[in-house]
């Protein structure tokens, strides 16, 4: 089953980009990741990081921008996990255990946005506020976010939206 995914060069000079691959070949995203893989299942959309498993065993390089979309994204990991290699962004699995496409909303967020704004939730049952100000890169915004959750105890959560 050929399904969508982002593909997260651990190279920042190389852009991330949209790619088809064959969910149901396991050796397709080994290819991908350059070896056996793990996944790091987001917390909310439905999604997952692909990545090499053995990637401090074989020294890797850091993959910022897998790290810090799983420590928006998956919270409990947030310190705890760390991306190296190339990595791939897909859906989350079903309940049969088959990898779904990335959820489109990260599609458009990430490959499509042209500028970012980050909302703060200061109570749980909101509402959302947000900062005035806007981003050019994604990395920048998820950063930010991150950065004020972590700072702030007023801060409850934070998300990255695509500024209007």
């Amino acid at each position: 089953m050929v399904i969508t995914s982002i593909l997260l060069p651990c190279d920042e000079e190389q852009p991330i980009q949209r790619l088809e691959v064959d969910a149901e070949n396991v050796g397709t995203i080994q290819g991908i990741v350059g070896g056996s893989f793990e996944a790091f299942n987001f917390d909310t959309p439905p999604a997952s990081v692909l990545a090499n498993d053995e990637a401090m065993l074989w020294s890797l390089p850091f993959n910022l921008r897998a790290t810090v979309l799983l420590w928006q994204h998956a919270k409990g990991l947030r310190g705890k996990a760390y991306i190296s290699g190339d990595a791939i962004l897909t859906g989350a699995p079903d309940s049969r255990g088959f990898t779904k496409s990335v959820p489109q909303q990260l599609i458009e967020l990430l490959l499509e946005t042209e500028t970012y704004s980050v909302e703060f939730l200061h109570h749980p049952d909101g509402p959302w506020s947000r900062k005035a100000i806007t981003f050019s890169a994604w990395l920048e915004a998820y950063n930010y976010a991150i950065i004020h959750e972590e700072t702030y105890a007023t801060v409850r959560n934070a998300r990255v939206i695509a500024a209007e």
